[in-house]
């Protein structure tokens, strides 16, 4: 009898794992949008998961005076809506994320933000009537 010569594999030979791959995430670009084109989303009810209505004003301070320092580090996140007019297009940004961060950049007299521009569904920005 011959003797074939198997060589070790270990638990990866008999169990099929596949490789891991990193999920695709799509590259998110951070643009410069003026101040006075963002507006806040409005609050509903705190029972809902929203934000909270009223914001530490220590807390500002100190946001406001670390903006004027460092700049704004994280991006907010905003949905672009766009309202037909008569003569043309409006443009504006709808707050997603980063209330504070868009207050305290007010403080500090920036007129520019870093922010990434996400896509909403129709139905969650269609209720704004301006």
């Amino acid at each position: 009898m011959e003797s074939k010569r198997f060589k070790a594999r270990g638990l990866k030979a008999l169990i099929l794992i596949k490789p891991k791959t990193k999920p695709k995430r799509k590259k998110e670009s951070v643009y410069y949008i003026e101040i006075r084109k963002i507006r806040l989303t409005p609050h509903l009810h705190a029972s809902e998961g929203q934000a909270k209505k009223e914001i530490d004003k220590k807390v500002l301070k100190d946001l406001t005076e670390s903006i004027r320092k460092y700049g704004v580090i994280q991006p907010l996140v905003v949905a672009k809506v766009e309202k037909r007019k008569r003569r043309g297009i409006n443009v504006y940004y709808q707050l997603v994320s980063g209330e504070k961060r868009l207050l305290a950049a007010k403080s500090a007299g920036l007129r520019v933000v870093p922010a990434v521009i996400r896509k909403m569904a129709e139905s969650s920005t269609s209720h704004d009537k301006v």
